[in-house]
């Protein structure tokens, strides 16, 4: 409730994830086949891979699962680099509360809060943390690692 009036909050050790370089690349070449790959940049664009729709597999699979029935939540997306410093949508903001996963690598978020600048706030995720972030509020993401992340949304 904090996090939903502030706009955002890190949730520290949210969800157990055991998630390897294999995972990743196991759920990759999944939706690869299944042509589910919604972004695929080259290796000259930060090797960047995003899968908006489809299904999952293995380790991925069993954490989407479990955390959509344990939250409800409708949807799930990948968002995916092979690459320290990659491309990301930059400064944003959703039309759905959404939780993001960490599942590989880590991954910085900058946040702005509709307190104004004094609440705004920083965070580094690292496996098995997650972020809150309310419909509405500016974000903005930082690729650390190679990573690969998932985000809930109702």
């Amino acid at each position: 409730e904090k996090a939903h009036e502030w706009g955002f909050g890190v949730l520290r050790n949210f969800y157990p994830v055991k998630h390897t370089a294999l995972d990743v690349v196991e759920q990759y070449q999944y939706a690869e086949k299944n042509k589910w790959i919604a972004k695929h940049d080259e290796a000259n664009y930060k090797n960047r891979w995003l899968q908006f729709k489809g299904d999952f597999v293995g380790e991925t699979k069993t954490v989407v699962d479990h955390v959509q029935e344990l939250y409800g939540a409708r949807m799930t997306h990948i968002y995916a680099n092979w690459i320290s410093d990659g491309h990301t949508y930059g400064k944003h903001k959703d039309t759905m509360d959404v939780i993001i996963l960490q599942t590989w690598g880590k991954m910085g978020y900058g946040c702005e809060s509709p307190y104004g600048e004094k609440a705004h706030g920083a965070c580094t995720l690292k496996p098995g943390d997650a972020i809150y972030i309310r419909a509405g509020v500016w974000h903005t993401p930082f690729i650390m690692s190679q990573r690969m992340s998932l985000s809930f949304s109702w």
